[in-house]
């Protein structure tokens, strides 16, 4: 995998910023905002087509984020338009922007420091600026109303990644100009261009380049040359000609497969009346994600309360598992884990959690080895090593090793931040709640699922999606997804010497600052077991374990369990989660399951694509990354 490297930069006596690489401008000098409102945002026709698209979402798709000027002008505009237009159809705006060599967030700050007017969006922006990491990077504003795509990497290796079957409604073609960056203005980035449009699709460049123009007509674009911006002669504007299938509405899930993701088809299955069965971390997200797309979700939990089952943790740790390089699944955990730090500090309810911070404890030479190389190969923002006397330090207990430490990481209350949301979605119009609804049987038949509950009156369901855990195979009767339950055990402690703990402190297991006077230490790992039995000998074995793993610290003896839950966690064997649709009575349903010891970390970015899947929305993962993630994968392997 290729390392993302930052943009070198200055800035000029107006304080505009200039790439050195490319010996180039981000923006006039002649005033940056004025610019995009003129080239891209006049050229493509905004805002006034919002007011009669005929779509719940408005998408535009730009190459070279830059200093996110673009991006901010187009959110406040978009912002200006709901506030004025509340009744239009177009309800959000997906921006998905591509950037080969990012700014650094102390680079992106200065820059952004001289625009006026834009001080809200501009702290929001910074404040979730995601780590250089390759890949898709979602950034979620005004409640979901603005979506912010940001893809890391070349744009001519990272759109055939972006799924084409929902298409870009406008380009913004920035970028520095052909003569200083001819890598970019190849014929495959039109080819790409043409491939993720569609019939009325526009594009606006600030460019009057002859190769723009040739690239653009020989993709299938009408080509206009118009009047440039201040003492500009000329720039370039495009619309999509070429005929494209319509995008089709149908609400039943019993539809063919997409015969390849990334076509031109542009086919849009939305579905908005969704029922979950489930009640832990992906129920919850996945409701609060689909909500948020305008649709209307019924919740069935087998539970007399939310996160009864996996989900119903004191405390857990949330950090991403990287690789020692950026390998396929460790860049996965790394846009996860992002995307999942700005997501809990958005709710608007509360829970208990501190970012405390992440630390793992080097126990073992081999661990030692590979923390060196984590830390040579991921950004230091991210990830950071620390000397013993620093671990000590950071944590406000002696500790006997060396670490690496994930400084954004932290933790929070798996059980408190569902069951708060539980109660914040129950004050929802399009969302319903039956607890107590153990269903035991799903029979499919003409698009439609017929879901029973003992006791329960019996519901019909045209989309459903199963977040059960390691019991999803309960409820199917055909081939059973490749989950593995593993039985855990955290044990709870009193103990007065761990007071000054401050930071999460991960060895073989894990142990927490202190919360309402415990401590969190776990957990086991039971391959024998699939029930929630309490036992002694767990506890005493989660406080070996701290007292193998480090050295037999004196702040840990005499400690005192208090309390102690089990759960049974939901593993595949290549480690990644589950999701998407899978096959069951000849029908489809979807799933999110397979989280593992990991739904903290997993659960936000995972409900987000579903939910996105299923309103035909655009998806936050890479092809190869969904690819990676579907439950089909281990169809396709078994036909293999």
């Amino acid at each position: 995998m290729k390392t993302v490297q930052h943009a070198s930069i200055y800035f000029n006596e107006q304080g505009t910023p200039i790439a050195k690489q490319f010996d180039d401008v981000y923006f006039s000098n002649d005033g940056g905002l004025a610019e995009t409102d003129f080239v891209f945002l006049k050229h493509n026709h905004l805002p006034e087509r919002w007011q009669q698209h005929s779509a719940t979402f408005f998408h535009i798709g730009e190459t070279g984020f830059g200093t996110g000027s673009n991006f901010l002008l187009a959110w406040q505009r978009f912002r200006q338009f709901r506030q004025q237009h509340p009744e239009a159809r177009c309800q959000r705006l997906y921006f998905t922007s591509f950037e080969k060599f990012p700014l650094s967030q102390t680079d992106l700050t200065q820059a952004l420091s001289s625009l006026a007017g834009f001080d809200g969006e501009c702290q929001a922006l910074l404040r979730d600026y995601p780590v250089a990491t390759s890949g898709c990077h979602r950034l979620t504003f005004d409640d979901g109303q603005v979506v912010l795509d940001l893809w890391f990497g070349d744009v001519l290796e990272s759109l055939p990644q972006r799924d084409a079957h929902v298409a870009i409604d406008a380009w913004f073609l920035d970028g520095f100009a052909p003569s200083k960056n001819p890598d970019m203005w190849q014929p495959e980035l039109f080819q790409q261009l043409a491939k993720h449009s569609k019939k009325g699709t526009t594009v606006a460049t600030f460019t009057a380049a002859g190769l723009v123009k040739r690239g653009l007509q020989a993709a299938g674009f009408s080509v206009q040359k118009v009047k440039g911006f201040g003492r500009k002669r000329e720039m370039i504007t495009a619309v999509w000609q070429e005929q494209a299938t319509d995008a089709v509405t149908e609400t039943s899930m019993n539809s063919e497969p997409h015969a390849e993701r990334n076509n031109n088809q542009h086919k849009q299955v939305v579905r908005q009346d969704i029922t979950i069965i489930g009640g832990g971390l992906a129920a919850v997200c996945l409701s609060q994600a689909l909500l948020r797309k305008g649709c209307k979700v019924t919740l069935l939990c087998a539970d007399a309360e939310l996160a009864a089952g996996a989900s119903k943790n004191r405390q857990g740790a949330l950090y991403p598992n990287l690789h020692a390089e950026p390998s396929k699944p460790s860049l996965i955990q790394a846009a996860a884990f992002q995307f999942a730090r700005s997501y809990y500090p958005k709710q608007p309810f509360s829970f208990a959690h501190d970012w405390c911070g992440v630390q793992h404890q080097a126990c073992t030479p081999q661990l030692l080895k590979r923390h060196g190389k984590i830390a040579s190969h991921w950004p230091d923002k991210l990830v950071q090593t620390l000397t013993p006397q620093q671990a000590s330090r950071q944590a406000g207990v002696e500790l006997p090793f060396p670490a690496i430490l994930y400084p954004a990481g932290g933790w929070l209350s798996p059980q408190q931040f569902c069951q708060a949301a539980g109660d914040f979605l129950q004050q929802q119009a399009n969302f319903t709640l039956h607890l107590n609804w153990p269903v035991q049987q799903l029979h499919a038949e003409q698009g439609l699922w017929s879901i029973k509950a003992p006791g329960q009156p019996g519901i019909t369901a045209s989309n459903l999606v199963l977040t059960l855990g390691h019991q999803t195979n309960q409820l199917l009767t055909g081939q059973p997804l490749p989950i593995t339950g593993i039985r855990g055990q955290v044990s709870y402690i009193e103990q007065a010497a761990l007071a000054p703990l401050k930071t999460v402190l991960c060895h073989k297991g894990y142990l927490t600052p202190a919360w309402q006077g415990l401590h969190a230490v776990g957990a086991t790992f039971d391959r024998s077991r699939s029930d929630e039995a309490i036992f002694d000998q767990d506890n005493d074995d989660n406080l070996r374990l701290v007292e193998q793993s480090l050295q037999q610290p004196r702040w840990i003896e005499h400690s005192k369990v208090r309390e102690a839950r089990t759960g049974v966690r939901a593993t595949v064997p290549d480690r990644l989660p589950l999701f998407g649709r899978w096959l069951e009575q000849k029908q489809y349903c979807y799933v999110l399951t397979g989280l593992g010891a990991r739904g903290l970390l997993f659960a936000p970015l995972l409900a987000e694509a579903l939910a996105c899947e299923l309103v035909a929305e655009p998806s936050p993962l890479p092809l190869d990354w969904h690819q990676a993630l579907c439950a089909e994968r281990y169809l396709t392997r078994q036909s293999n």
